[in-house]
């Protein structure tokens, strides 16, 4: 009678686990379409804030019928245009490692933390009334201290003033390397310069304040308080996505193209 009882108990818990597992598995993937959906919603909203444009009372994909989304071709000044950029972001991992999709990472620029990158990245280009090109947002990522911030930065239609930076996805210690996502943090990057007169890559993350009087005041940014491999990596990540290598050529390129 014992063993009986043992192996109804044993039938039942298996069907139990098999019926739970069955209705996890169809209800992934049925919220797979609203997950990539409100995904993409909060990228492109991440992409209206730091470059000025979000308003909540208008629809982020309304927001969107204005601005050009396509892929910069890593090293050279030319854009494509794609009106979905939902696929790069779905899978990345891939095709930011795969041989035939990424390119390898020079060894003299500053470290992001991964040995390759995609050949292709997503850029945004937002234009005037008169069909100039007034700013343009392009991705940026590296590694912090405990994850890899993904994040994107607007830039001017000079191709070397700073409009703003946000982080979309990071892991860092709130209170710490989590000030990436402070107000006034962010704020003062708002007209900072990329690039010197020559055209080498000047912004910098500094540890500490910035001195408002310094001469080169326009090209440092505050450290992050009590975050020192954070702020590393802001800075090291910054420098490597503006250098020609990456977007450099592009955004140097924009003064040349405003009316394009």
């Amino acid at each position: 009678m014992k063993r009986e009882s043992d192996l109804r108990i044993f039938v039942v818990a298996l069907s139990l686990a098999l019926v739970c597992s069955v209705v996890v598995s169809v209800t992934a993937v049925m919220l797979q379409p609203i997950q990539a959906k409100n995904a993409t919603i909060n990228r492109n909203r991440n992409v209206l804030i730091v470059c000025g444009e979000y308003n909540p009372d208008i629809p982020i994909e309304e927001a969107f019928k204005n601005i050009r989304t396509g892929f910069v071709k890593l090293g050279t000044d030319e854009f494509v245009e794609s009106n979905d950029l939902a696929d790069f972001y779905r899978n990345f991992q891939q095709i930011s490692s795969s041989p035939e999709s990424s390119v390898n990472v020079p060894e003299n620029l500053p470290s992001i933390g991964y040995p390759t990158v995609p050949k292709r990245m997503p850029a945004y280009i937002l234009q005037n009334e008169n069909g100039q090109i007034s700013k343009v947002v392009i991705m940026v990522y590296g590694k912090g201290l405990w994850s890899t911030l993904y994040g994107f930065l607007s830039v001017k239609s000079d191709g070397r003033t700073v409009q703003g930076l946000t982080f979309y996805q990071h892991g860092e210690t709130p209170g710490l390397g989590g000030k990436v996502d402070n107000k006034e943090w962010k704020q003062q990057w708002n007209g900072k310069k990329l690039y010197g007169q020559s055209g080498a890559v000047r912004i910098s993350v500094i540890k500490g304040d910035v001195d408002p009087t310094a001469e080169d005041v326009e090209f440092k940014v505050d450290g992050l308080s009590g975050a020192t491999m954070t702020t590393n990596g802001v800075d090291n990540l910054i420098k490597f996505w503006v250098s020609d290598f990456a977007y450099g050529k592009f955004l140097k390129s924009l003064s040349s193209t405003r009316g394009k």
